[in-house]
């Protein structure tokens, strides 16, 4: 009897000693395995959570909101990608739109004197300068030439359709001229009688027609000539040597590519003041 209330009394003293342990762990003194759990709902961090599996779901809500914050930053990433592109495409843009500007700027600066070419189509009609001769004399003579061609396509034209006509007379006139006998016979006496009169008038439009177009042949002829004189001092040597004497800097390829543009629509203005009238 002794023996076990020693041993009942040993065992309260144990579990005495044990239950601040047991509350520590736990922070509840029933089931020492439920404490145990709520060890994890503390890792979770809640305090108060012991025993409570859910505080371990907490603690898993604090790992999504980690990740949520993992996702905030990839997003920022995203953004700061999407702002260097744009920035990029910026860049692009305002090189593209001064490279053009760049190149005018260095046309101009190799210019010098020769930027006077952009003057008004009279001043090529009319200037005195010495040093703008040249280009004035080149000019001119481009703008003769072009009405020059001009005539010559005009003429070249005539010819061709004085040709033509000529063709069709000689075509009706052999058409007469091949009648059959029987064909003849079939006509009625009027057109019997009127047949000699249609042949005799063909062939005195036929005579006329071949003077017409050896006439037109003769003027495309004379036209041809005189647009290849006038195509004298017109050509690419004379621009170069024009222009050569108004600069006042070295011309290069550019520079002369560009004066030839100007040039063009200058000698257009010019040759529509120098045509003759219609």
């Amino acid at each position: 009897m002794t023996s076990r209330k020693t041993l009942f009394a040993a065992f309260a003293v144990f579990a005495l000693l044990a239950s601040p342990a047991l509350a520590g762990a736990g922070g509840n003194g029933h089931g020492g395995g439920n404490g145990h759990g709520g060890g994890n709902g503390h890792g979770g961090g809640n305090g108060h959570g012991g025993g409570n599996g859910n505080g371990g779901g907490n603690g898993n809500a604090g790992g999504n909101s980690g990740n949520s914050g993992s996702h905030g930053k990839s997003a920022s990433a995203k953004g700061q990608v999407a702002k260097a592109e744009t920035e990029t495409v910026a860049s692009v843009d305002d090189t593209e739109q001064t490279a053009p500007v760049s190149k005018e700027k260095n046309i101009r600066a190799k210019l010098g004197r020769l930027n006077s070419l952009q003057r008004n189509v009279n001043a090529y009609m009319n200037s005195k300068s010495k040093k703008f001769a040249a280009v004035q004399a080149f000019a001119v003579a481009s703008a003769n030439a072009q009405n020059a061609q001009a005539a010559v396509d005009k003429a070249a034209a005539a010819a061709v359709d004085a040709q033509a006509q000529l063709d069709a007379l000689n075509a009706q006139l052999d058409t007469l001229n091949g009648l059959t006998p029987d064909q003849i016979a079939a006509m009625t006496p009027e057109e019997q009688a009127a047949l000699p009169g249609q042949i005799a008038d063909l062939e005195a439009q036929v005579a006329a027609q071949e003077t017409t177009v050896s006439d037109a042949e003769a003027a495309a002829a004379a036209a041809q000539t005189a647009a290849d004189q006038a195509a004298v001092g017109t050509d690419d040597a004379s621009l170069d040597a024009a222009l050569a004497d108004m600069a006042n800097k070295p011309v290069d390829a550019e520079v002369t590519d560009w004066a030839k543009g100007v040039l063009a629509d200058k000698i257009d203005q010019a040759a529509a003041e120098l045509a003759p009238a219609p």
